[in-house]
C-alpha cells in the first residue's frame, strides 16, 4: 500500500509541474535563460534599427529569443506568415525561446509599431 500512495504522490507532482510550466508558457513565456542560442534586443521604435542585431544570422535548428529593453510591449512577428512570432513582449522581458526549422531570410517587425523592422538569416 505504501508503494502504490508514494506512487501516486509523485505522479500528482509531476502533473502538477507539467501543469504550472505550460500556464506559464501560454501566459507570461519563458524568458531566453540558458536555452536560446541567440538573443537579439528590442531597441524601441527606432524604424530599421529597433533590433539589435539586424540584421542577425543564426543557423538552421538554433534558438532565438528576444529580449524587449524598451519600456513598452513589443512583438518580433515574421513578415512571412507562420514562420515566427514572439507574441507580446512586455518592457524589460523576454519572448519565449523559438527554435529556427526553415532556411531562409525573414524580415520582421513589431505588431504593434509597424514601422519597427528586423531581419533573420537562417542559414541551413
Amino acid at each position: 500500500m505504501k508503494s502504490i500512495g508514494g506512487a501516486l504522490f509523485v505522479t500528482i507532482l509531476l502533473l502538477v509541474g507539467v501543469s504550472a510550466m505550460s500556464c506559464k508558457g501560454k501566459s507570461n513565456p519563458a524568458g531566453p535563460g540558458p536555452t536560446a542560442d541567440e538573443v537579439i534586443q528590442i531597441a524601441g521604435q527606432l524604424g530599421a534599427s529597433s533590433y539589435v542585431p539586424s540584421p542577425d544570422t543564426v543557423l538552421i535548428g538554433m534558438k532565438v529569443a528576444w529580449h524587449n529593453s524598451d519600456g513598452m510591449t513589443h512583438t518580433a512577428t515574421s513578415n512571412t506568415s507562420g514562420v515566427f512570432s514572439t507574441g507580446n513582449v512586455g518592457g524589460n522581458g523576454d519572448s519565449g525561446v523559438i527554435q529556427m526549422n526553415t532556411a531562409g531570410t525573414f524580415d520582421y517587425h513589431c505588431g504593434i509599431h509597424p514601422t519597427m523592422t528586423g531581419r533573420l538569416v537562417v542559414l541551413p
